[in-house]
This record gives C-alpha cells, sequence and structure tokens, in this order.
C-alpha cells in the first residue's frame, strides 16, 4: 500500500481545526461591522437632524432665548437648542450662539449625542 494516496485522519482533524477558527474570526468581524454600520447611520441621521435645526434657526427673526428648547423627531431622538447672546454686543450688530444637541440611543452603546454650534448675527 506503499502508493496510496490520501490525508491521514490527524491531517483532516487540523484542516477542520483551521477553517473553524478562520469562520470565527470572519462572523466576529461581520458582526462588529454591522454593529458600526448601525452606530453610524444614528449618527448621520442625528446630524441632519441638527444642521436642519440649526438652518431653521438661522433663518428666523433674530431673537435671543436663552431658555432650552426640546423637541422629538422621531422616537428615540431628542433634539434641544438654545440662543445665546454673544459678548456685549447692540443692536444692530447683535451676535448670538446657536447650540443644538441631538441625543438618539441606539447600538451597543446605549445613548450617544451630536453636539452643533453655529454663529448668527443680526
Amino acid at each position: 500500500m506503499a502508493g496510496d494516496r490520501g490525508m491521514t485522519l490527524p491531517e483532516v482533524l487540523i484542516a477542520i481545526a483551521i477553517l473553524t477558527v478562520g469562520l470565527l474570526a470572519v462572523m466576529s468581524m461581520l458582526s462588529s461591522g454591522f454593529s458600526d454600520v448601525v452606530v453610524s447611520g444614528g449618527q448621520s441621521k442625528a446630524t441632519s437632524y441638527a444642521r436642519q435645526k440649526v438652518e431653521e434657526l438661522r433663518n428666523q427673526p433674530f431673537v435671543v432665548t436663552l431658555a432650552q428648547q426640546t423637541d422629538t423627531p422621531e422616537t428615540g431622538v431628542t433634539r434641544t437648542w438654545q440662543i445665546a447672546q454673544v459678548g456685549a454686543t447692540v443692536t444692530p450688530n447683535r451676535l448670538a450662539r446657536i447650540t443644538v444637541v441631538v441625543t438618539w440611543t441606539g447600538g451597543s452603546t446605549g445613548g450617544q449625542q451630536v453636539i452643533l454650534e453655529a454663529m448668527r448675527s443680526e
């Protein structure tokens, strides 16, 4: 039987073990990649909500409101904004800082925030 070809049982077991380790590594990368996509999708959506509110506040008449205001553009997303006067400027040269904070829940990390600030002159 010196001319017989084939693999012995230990060779087959070692090959199966190597394939199993490789498949487990690929599965781990896929699951972490999926959670990264979910988190970045939430971040993109929150950034869009923040930009939308900043543009809305920039296009309104110039009003300084020290109290924070809040709304909920969708379930699990909270948007808070404030317009505060900057420095001791007077009419018609007043300057204000618009701060918008969007908080959302998603992914395995729990609550996350996007903070967007802009300046506005009168």
